[in-house]
């Protein structure tokens, strides 16, 4: 994306760069959690198990209390980079277009395959002319789609941090990750669109059908928004 880089976002790299990609590098200070309010990176394992689920029961989600006491720094920054990124693809409505990764690094192609993978349900490598994102290709197409959007934060983050965003092998509930589902959760289904809809949409099949998002990450967002 042409042009300065906001100081917010410019925050943000900075929390990733400084963290050891594992745990929220505020979660020693952070106010919301002092407060009593929900820490996402105490959830972080839980989080990280929902798209493997095979069965929906909206029970399962009780642990996830609504952001009503605030949204922990990182996530907000993420949450502010989500629109960024829609207000420059000029996208207004769902579902929001999978060209829209295009824009994670403007001056390098990004090509996607389908390719059988075991253990996770993407990858990104970088090559000397561009990137590759991998989706598992027995996923369905509705969390094919928040995983490409999941890797394209990682190619951002990849663009923009020193040292690289780096995964974390082995590590469950690894915090950086959770950051790429919250990016592929905003710009998915960005807090304006989803109260609009839900005041329009009761059945939680036809929303997320709506957003073409995968009922787990339909679910979380709706929790974390107060609306479920």
């Amino acid at each position: 994306m042409a042009g300065k880089i906001p100081r917010w976002e410019s925050e943000l790299w900075s929390y990733i760069s400084s963290g050891d990609g594992v745990t929220c590098p505020l979660h020693s200070q952070c106010q919301v959690r002092q407060s009593g309010g929900w820490c996402v990176d105490d959830n972080k394992k839980r989080l990280s198990l929902f798209l493997n689920k095979g069965q929906f029961n909206l029970s399962n989600y009780d642990f996830i209390q609504s952001e009503a006491r605030g949204l922990c720094r990182p996530f907000q920054l993420v949450e502010m980079l989500a629109q960024r990124y829609l207000k420059r693809g000029e996208v207004s409505c769902p579902p929001v277009p999978a060209e829209l990764i295009l824009l994670a690094d403007e001056q390098h192609p990004v090509e996607v395959r389908l390719v059988a993978l075991k253990v996770y349900h993407g990858a990104i490598w970088r090559q000397n002319d561009g990137w590759v994102i991998q989706l598992k290709n027995d996923d369905i197409p509705a969390t094919r789609r928040f995983i490409l959007f999941h890797e394209a934060f990682h190619i951002l983050a990849h663009c923009k941090t020193t040292p690289v965003f780096r995964r974390r092998e082995g590590i469950l509930g690894s915090f950086n990750e959770l950051l790429a589902d919250h990016f592929a959760s905003c710009i998915l289904m960005p807090r304006e669109w989803v109260n609009e809809k839900r005041a329009e949409v009761e059945d939680l099949d036809r929303l997320a059908e709506i957003f073409d998002v995968p009922m787990p990450a339909m679910c979380i967002r709706l929790r974390q928004l107060g609306l479920v």
